[in-house]
């Protein structure tokens, strides 16, 4: 081989293994290369990204973005929590995989108007939803629509799967409160096999507002169901300083 020979190894890409293409610097093959042109802007152009969607989110996703807007919910918390993706970017990327809630747009009828009515308040929009055959995300909008809360009128108690839907939390951390003695409970007194949960936990919402006050870190504003929240404090505040005034009042008169 002569010394004027300036043949170079031919090299190829670390990425997809095509053979890299020559420089632009007088047709001098790129030998300090590891990427050809193509990959090198994909490279690029992924660096400059401000959010890098890796595909086992997408199986994730696939695997547990479905069911009721509560779970959704929970499965979008996870997420950012440990992807440290903004909410709008994951829920974007499963209406991309067909995976988000389709709106119903069929017309309401007076006859599914007057079910909503009679029941709002007394069970969860969930259980609404499927007696109408509807998406519960259609009936919660239904509901916003009208103004009234759907808050379930709890004055035996919430049940634990009540105290779940409100605050956005599943049973093993509303346990561990009780457990630590944060939140009161009391049992409905049902003869339910341990298979089955046990008996019946009863949440009042005495028990509730003091468990709110006293450990308020405990508490997910993000996850909470936000109507039913502020019925929660506001209400029972007004009927508190209510009392608190017609005492006032009876103190005086004496």
């Amino acid at each position: 081989m002569s010394g004027n020979d300036t043949t170079t190894e031919t090299r190829f890409c670390q990425q997809c293994g095509n053979e890299i293409e020559a420089g632009r610097l007088k047709n001098r093959p790129p030998t300090e290369a590891n990427y050809c042109l193509k990959c090198r802007t994909d490279r690029r152009r992924q660096a400059n990204l401000k959010y890098i969607w890796r595909p086992e989110y997408d199986e994730y996703l696939r695997q547990h973005y479905y069911g009721g807007l509560n779970r959704r919910f929970q499965v979008l918390n996870r997420m950012t929590r440990e992807t440290g993706l903004p909410r709008w970017y994951i829920k974007r990327r499963a209406a991309g995989l067909g995976l988000s809630l389709h709106q119903d747009k069929r017309p309401w009828t007076a006859e599914e108007e007057e079910v909503i009515e009679r029941l709002v308040g007394k069970v969860s929009a969930l259980t609404i939803a499927k007696r109408l055959k509807r998406s519960e995300a259609s009936v919660v909008l239904k509901i916003k629509r009208t103004g009234v809360s759907r808050r379930v009128n709890a004055s035996g108690g919430y049940t634990m799967r009540d105290l779940e839907q409100c605050l956005g939390e599943d049973h093993r951390k509303i346990q561990r409160w009780i457990e630590n003695r944060w939140l009161r409970d009391r049992r409905q007194g049902t003869r339910r096999h341990n298979g089955n949960g046990g008996d019946i936990h009863r949440f009042p919402e005495t028990a509730i507002l003091e468990f709110i006050r006293r450990h308020p870190e405990e508490i997910n504003l993000g996850k909470v169901e936000a109507i039913w929240f502020l019925d929660l404090l506001l209400l029972n505040g007004r009927e508190i300083g209510e009392q608190n005034a017609a005492r006032q009042i009876d103190d005086d008169a004496a």
